[in-house]
């Protein structure tokens, strides 16, 4: 259920972040879209396992496909469940094989599996999708990486240590 939760929120802040992203790059670009996005779906496999990074991330995915918050938001459902999938498996092995990892370890390793499955990601995104050129598909691949590596992960743990220390969340 917080899973739930937590992809409305996401949703809800991704119609903001989506709509700014558009008014400023036109739709071609989507950073505070995907540092949101990437956001919650680390907190939420971090905290919900599996489930909750497919839940978390759908349920904000179809929220902008529904009220159509940028030009790409019909992609969010498939992209991210490939995000969803890959790093809900890594929390799942956590759980299994490495309970008592450190938060700030889990939240590194996924959030560099994120970082990698970027390289595909954005060029079905840019180059397939969109047709730009080749070379601004190199040219975004390291923001979207350094967003990744740095916002996205430390957004999650501030967010993770915020709701363990409130007691939202045992």
């Amino acid at each position: 259920m917080t899973a739930l939760i937590m992809g409305v929120i996401a949703g809800v802040l991704a119609i903001f972040a989506e709509r700014a992203d558009a008014l400023a790059t036109g739709g071609q670009a989507t950073p505070l879209g995907y540092i949101n996005t990437y956001t919650w779906l680390l907190v939420s496999a971090t905290l919900f396992g599996f489930a909750g990074a497919i839940i978390t991330t759908e349920i904000q995915a179809l929220i902008g496909l529904i009220t159509m918050s940028n030009p790409l938001s019909w992609m969010w459902p498939i992209i991210n469940l490939i995000f969803a999938i890959t790093v809900g498996a890594l929390a799942l092995g956590f759980t299994r094989f490495r309970p008592q990892t450190k938060t700030s370890t889990k939240l590194l390793t996924m959030s560099t599996a994120c970082a990698i499955m970027n390289i595909p990601m954005v060029y079905i995104v840019m180059v397939i999708t969109l047709g730009l050129p080749h070379i601004i598909y190199l040219a975004a691949l390291p923001m979207y990486i350094t967003l990744q590596l740095i916002p996205s992960t430390l957004l999650a743990y501030l967010l993770i240590r915020t709701l363990k220390r409130s007691k939202v969340i045992s």
